[in-house]
């Protein structure tokens, strides 16, 4: 079964507000809707830092000079529409005071599915009835929030 690597940010702005997408995956059965954090594939040649550089840049307009702390891990596998796969994929924390995003580097693909983003509060994700690609993603954040940073990568679901 083919591997796709990819480096995801839980980016947390001084509000602690966690920037997500809604996007509608084309490519998986059932073409689900979810709410997601930014980031996406690891490209040949590069490590996991740097494609999450990439893909930051791409999909909301910052440029980072470094990453934060590898914080969590999640395996999932998906029942492609053409092929099944795993997605291996590696969660970084990234703080940052600036809210504007810009979208004028998003792939074409991405434009096209993309059906909103928020920066959303942790007492609205704790109470929301929206789907989340990490279902928990409301009380991993609650931790994270409350200083409770992994010193290694936990795995999530």
């Amino acid at each position: 079964m083919n591997i796709r690597k990819s480096a995801r940010a839980i980016l947390i702005n001084n509000k602690n507000k966690v920037l997500l997408f809604r996007f509608k995956f084309e490519n998986i059965k059932g073409e689900n809707v979810l709410w997601v954090t930014p980031g996406g594939g690891v490209e040949e040649g590069e490590n996991f830092e740097q494609a999450l550089k990439r893909e930051l840049f791409e999909e909301t307009g910052l440029t980072l000079n470094s990453v934060g702390p590898w914080i969590w891990t999640k395996e999932v596998i998906f029942e492609g529409k053409e092929k099944d796969f795993v997605s291996y994929e590696r969660y970084y924390l990234i703080k940052i005071d600036n809210t504007d995003i810009s979208f004028e580097n998003m792939a074409l693909n991405e434009v096209r599915t993309l059906k909103g983003f928020k920066w959303w509060d942790i007492n609205e994700l704790l109470s929301s009835t929206e789907e989340f690609f990490t279902p928990q993603i409301g009380k991993l954040l609650l931790e994270i929030i409350k200083g409770n940073i992994p010193n290694s990568p936990i795995i999530i679901t």
